[in-house]
Order: C-alpha cells, then sequence, then structure tokens
C-alpha cells in the first residue's frame, strides 16, 4: 500500500487539492451560475480521472482471474471517460464567451469526442484496437489509442479557432485560460504517452483548474465581467486607499458618446461591443497607469498618478489615435468617440472621494456638452 501511495502520491494530493476547492465553493455558494456549475463538473470529472488512473494500475500485472477482469474494466472505464474533461471544457469555455445555454444545446455540449470514443472502446470489446490487457495481466496501448488524442486534440484546436475569431469581444482572461488549458496539459500528455508509467497529466490538469478558479471564477467582485476591467468596488477601494495614505494621484472620467443611440440603433449586443472596444484601448494607453476600470454603464475611470496638462494631453492623443483607426479599418456601423474629464487630488486642501469624482464627471459633461452642440451625431447613417 505505501508504494501504490508512493506511486500516486501526486494524484492523492490533487485529488484533495481540488475537494478543498468543492468545498470552498460549496461555502461560498459559488454554484448559482451555470458557469461555475459547469466548472464544477471540470472538477469532479478530474477527480474521477485522477482515482481512476491510480485504480487502473493496481491489478496490472498481477496474477488471478479477478486481477485480470478488474484491470480490464478500471482501464476501460478510463479509456472511456478521457475525453469527457475536453468536452465539458468546451461547454465551460463556450458559456463563458457566449453566455448561452441554447448555444451548447445546439452543439451538443460538446459531447462529440465521447460518441466516438464509446463506438471505439464497444468495437475494442472484440477486437483490442484501442488497448488490450494480455493473459498474464499486462496493459498495452493498441493503435487507435492515437485516434482518441487526436479527437480530443481537434476540438481543443476548435476551441481556440472560436477565441481567436471572437477575439474582440472576449475578455483577455479567456484567453490565457484557454493557452494555459491547452498547453500544460498538452505537454504533460505527450511526456504520458511517450514515457509510458508516468503520470503527470492530470494533476496538472488539477493545476490548470486551481490557476482557473483563482483567475476567473473568484473574480466577479474584482473585474467587470463584460470588459474585464476592474470593477466599481475595486475602484472605489482604491481610491480610499490612496487618499486615505495621503498620496497624489488624478482620476481620469471617460463616457461614450452617444452610447444609448448605438444600442437603440443596433441593439445591445452592438453596445456590448463597443464598451468592449472601447475598454481594450483604454488598457492600451492607460498600461502604466494605477488602474483602468469601468465606474457605471458607458462610463469607465483611470486612476493615474498627479498627471500634467502635458502628460495628459499625451495620453488623449493615443487614445485618439486608436480610436481613429478602429473607426476607419474595423467594419462597424457606429462610430467610437468619447468625453473626458480630469481631476487631481492636489486641486483639493482635503480631497474627499465625492469631491475628486464628482469634479471630474462634472469636467466630462461639460465636454460632452461642448462637442453634443458643435457636432452631429457620431452614428454613421
Amino acid at each position: 500500500m505505501m508504494d501504490l501511495f508512493l506511486k500516486f502520491d501526486i494524484n492523492i494530493f490533487s485529488t484533495l487539492m481540488l475537494l478543498l476547492i468543492l468545498m470552498i465553493m460549496g461555502q461560498r455558494r459559488d454554484t448559482l451560475s451555470y458557469s461555475s456549475r459547469l466548472f464544477k463538473r471540470l472538477i469532479f470529472v478530474n477527480i474521477l480521472m485522477l482515482n481512476l488512473e491510480i485504480v487502473s494500475w493496481m491489478f496490472d500485472l498481477k496474477a488471478g482471474t479477478f486481477n485480470w477482469y478488474a484491470n480490464y474494466v478500471s482501464n476501460m472505464a478510463f479509456a472511456w471517460l478521457g475525453p469527457l474533461i475536453t468536452c465539458v471544457w468546451a461547454s465551460y469555455v463556450d458559456y463563458r464567451m457566449f453566455g448561452s445555454m441554447e448555444r451548447l444545446k445546439k452543439k451538443w455540449y460538446y459531447v462529440q469526442p465521447m460518441i466516438l470514443n464509446t463506438l471505439l472502446l464497444i468495437v475494442n470489446l472484440f477486437v483490442p484496437i484501442v488497448f488490450s490487457v494480455s493473459p498474464e495481466n499486462v496493459y498495452s496501448r493498441e493503435p487507435f489509442m492515437w485516434l482518441i488524442i487526436v479527437n480530443n486534440s481537434l476540438m481543443l484546436i476548435y476551441i481556440c479557432y472560436l477565441a481567436f475569431k471572437n477575439r474582440a469581444v472576449i475578455q483577455k482572461k479567456i484567453i490565457y485560460m484557454i493557452l494555459l488549458f491547452v498547453c500544460l496539459p498538452a505537454v504533460t500528455a505527450g511526456f504520458q504517452v511517450l514515457i509510458y508509467g508516468v503520470f503527470i497529466m492530470w494533476p496538472m490538469m488539477a493545476i490548470c483548474l486551481v490557476v482557473t478558479y483563482i483567475y476567473i471564477e473568484t473574480a466577479s467582485t474584482s473585474f467587470d465581467y463584460l470588459t474585464g476591467l476592474y470593477s466599481r468596488l475595486r475602484l472605489d477601494e482604491y481610491i480610499d486607499y490612496l487618499i486615505g495614505t495621503h498620496q497624489e494621484f488624478g482620476v481620469i472620467m471617460l463616457d461614450l458618446n452617444d452610447f444609448k443611440k448605438i444600442n437603440d440603433t443596433y441593439g445591445h449586443h452592438k453596445g456590448d461591443e463597443a464598451l468592449i472596444a472601447f475598454s481594450k484601448s483604454l488598457s492600451k494607453v492607460f498600461v502604466r497607469e494605477k488602474m483602468v476600470g469601468r465606474f457605471a454603464g458607458d462610463e469607465f475611470i483611470v486612476i493615474t498618478s498627479a498627471l500634467s496638462q502635458e502628460k495628459r494631453d499625451v495620453y488623449i492623443k493615443e487614445l485618439d489615435q486608436i480610436l481613429t483607426r478602429l473607426n476607419q479599418f474595423e467594419a462597424s456601423p457606429y462610430k467610437l468617440e468619447y468625453s473626458e474629464g480630469y481631476c487631481g487630488s492636489v486641486e483639493f486642501n482635503k480631497v474627499t472621494y465625492k469631491d475628486l469624482v464628482n469634479t471630474a464627471d462634472e469636467r466630462m459633461y461639460v465636454q460632452k456638452s461642448l462637442k453634443k452642440n458643435n457636432k452631429p451625431s457620431q452614428l454613421e447613417s
């Protein structure tokens, strides 16, 4: 038993780590959204595979009829359920990208790899094309095992293609999650396939799930769901911190012009695209500043160091250039334009959150009013 523990200690510790996350999710009630429920299924499947891997080796090479059947059945279950995590992961990523259960139903919840796998293993009951167990109770991989691997890889490639195709309207952290989930397990799976007896793929999958949980599933209070920028809560907390520590800083309030008309004319989906595109532009321009966040609706805040007028003009010019390129070359029926207002903490003897933010907001609306009176609507006819 001790030899078995030492051989699979990484599987055991990975299982305990995932069980701990399930306990945390239960305490936090993190299963209210469909996204969280799919993620919970990912954890269950990973735990199942970690332990099936142990069981599939417990009876290998041991004499006796019972050990032979136990070895065969456990390896059959392990081989059959292997693609399940790919199916659930593809459903999870698709839902994170598009937020549609109806879309998942049309995609059959990405169970295609499981269907092919089931057919192959039914054939394997009569002709060993995926794996075999010899009369001496020795497990061996057969040529069609590679078809299962290719089948799973094609599903992963398809999800990567979907993310690339829709990269303009999905959060960067979803892209990072996909890269993490594809690259790390793929590399370790390659080692496990090439080096017989190495057990690192499913523990690496567990690590990816832990990182995903920390980076995505627990980020609801820190980041805005749509844009991926910091949330109003984090903006407020950081401004209070800067005021409390008597640091000099400033805030830029920005608001999209004619945003309501974009929603009313082209629909809320196009409105979301506009918010995401503007958010990405802000992140590029203010990457060296303290924090960029979504304040409310189509209003954004950039928390900066204390800016001179010259430095602020440089930022605004850079933002204008990015939006001009977007307006000229993106196939959108609207144009992205904005109004902004800046206020620095040094403008007050005793700065307060309300004074700082309200002053920047008022200056922004003064500029918005001037633009509205001097220019036609920014929507294209």
